[in-house]
């Protein structure tokens, strides 16, 4: 048994330190440091799902979409813990290399990429919102499931704070909940976890009725039943977030896009006020001058086993020739995003001048989590799997190439497979606006 600070002598002059690291991503992750070698083992953090040929991390625009892409599902709804944790490296002196549980080690890019997850985590924990999700390790799914609603919620912007409910203390509860405006709980085994059901009780003696309150089933088994509680979260007068989320099968894709949708639209409600205050700040002139760049109409359909999205898009642009290829601006807080990473493919559906009304209409509603966004609308396979709308004027094939972090957006560069015309006389659709900061 270990904890921060403790040696251990290896001999020949390697001494491991251990860092303690919580919640990156499990709630017992901890460091090892041998000071000889300048080597720090990180587990999972600074890691990335990425496999080729090079031991090291040689080519850094290669791994750095994914290494990004790794840090927004896994670490950044723990950004909090990421700073704590780097804190604790930086006493350790020099790092020559991050050996990483996952992906190439890290040692050409060290200072670059660590400096990433500090620059990225300082901006999660900026905002004055902040979410605090309650999970169980080790039971059930109930850890993935909470980092899926994790990366929900801070895709918009707003602060998340993971809480493993059998290893908390109840120091540590009761300040998460005495800030938070709102509180995410995964049932608990409803025996033999005394600490998650005392984390439980604590939170239900913390909360207040201006806070708001969510719950989701981990499917372990014996999960503490969610109506009771959720039946005394509504005694209590708490705002219900959402319809408890109920998991009735081994967790599947879908599951954690559902969670992921949830988290969006959690973190989009609770932004709602300081979207109204920003709108109304710009000056109305430049408002209304920036509203004169007008653009066309088009719906982004997408697919990735058994996920289906799509999104009404206008910012798209082309942007070259060899390849053929053009950009598309996606908000970070749309639920399509995680589907447009660097590799993934999608179609570009171009909608029709006169002809644009049913489609528009539809795909600019609201869908709830996990709601099908094609009901009722005729489509059929692309090459790519991606639906292709029967009533677009035309539709393009695409793979996303490279993307661009905006403040908040995403600038999404595409290489076009393949496309097609349904009438070559057609013209599409032009989108104008009024005013130029806010849809």
């Amino acid at each position: 048994m270990v904890k921060n600070g403790d040696t251990l002598d290896l001999g020949n002059g390697h001494m491991l330190e251990f860092v303690n690291a919580p919640n990156l991503h499990w709630p017992d992750t901890i460091f090892s440091y041998d000071r000889k070698t300048q080597v720090l083992f990180t587990c999972d953090a600074f890691g990335l799902h990425y496999c080729s040929d090079a031991t090291y991390d040689e080519d850094l625009e290669k791994i750095a979409p994914d290494f990004r892409f790794y840090y927004e599902c896994l670490m950044a709804p723990n950004a909090r813990s990421v700073l704590s944790a780097m804190k604790r490296m930086d006493a350790l002196g020099q790092v020559a290399t991050i050996a990483t549980g996952h992906g190439p080690l890290l040692r050409h890019n060290v200072e670059e990429l660590t400096g990433r997850y500090r620059r990225w985590s300082q901006e999660k924990s900026k905002s004055e919102t902040t979410v605090g999700i309650f999970y169980t390790s080790d039971y059930g799914y109930s850890d993935r499931l909470s980092q899926a609603l994790g990366r929900g919620v801070t895709k918009t912007g707003v602060n998340v704070e993971m809480v493993d409910m059998r290893l908390a203390e109840a120091a540590e509860v009761q300040e998460l909940v005495s800030r938070a405006q709102a509180l995410l709980v995964g049932m608990p085994p409803s025996s033999g976890a005394k600490g998650a059901q005392a984390a439980l009780s604590l939170i239900l003696a913390a909360v207040d009725s201006k806070q708001a309150i969510g719950l989701f089933e981990s499917y372990g088994g014996d999960d503490e039943p969610i109506d009771p509680l959720a039946t005394k979260f509504q005694d209590l007068e708490l705002k219900i977030l959402f319809d408890p989320v109920r998991i009735k099968d081994t967790p599947s894709e879908a599951t954690y896009q559902l969670l992921d949708e949830t988290g969006t639209d959690l973190g989009q409600a609770l932004n709602q006020a300081k979207k109204i205050k920003k709108i109304k700040a710009l000056d109305a002139d430049l408002q209304k001058a920036l509203g004169r760049i007008s653009s066309g109409l088009y719906i982004i359909t997408a697919k990735k086993s058994d996920i289906k999205g799509a999104m009404l898009a206008s910012w798209v642009s082309q942007a070259s020739f060899k390849p053929l290829g053009f950009t598309v601006a996606v908000a970070k807080d749309r639920a399509i995003e995680s589907l447009m990473q660097v590799g993934d493919r999608f179609v570009l559906n171009v909608l029709e001048e006169n002809n644009y009304g049913d489609l528009m209409k539809h795909f600019l509603k609201r869908f709830p989590p996990g709601a099908d966004r094609f009901q009722g609308v005729r489509t059929r396979p692309a090459e790519n799997g991606s639906p292709i709308l029967a009533d677009a004027l035309a539709y393009l094939e695409c793979e996303v190439a490279s993307r661009m972090e905006m403040s908040d957006h995403w600038l999404v560069y595409c290489v076009v497979e393949d496309g097609k015309v349904s009438d070559p006389e057609g013209m599409t659709a032009v989108h104008h606006r009024k005013v130029g900061n806010y849809y």
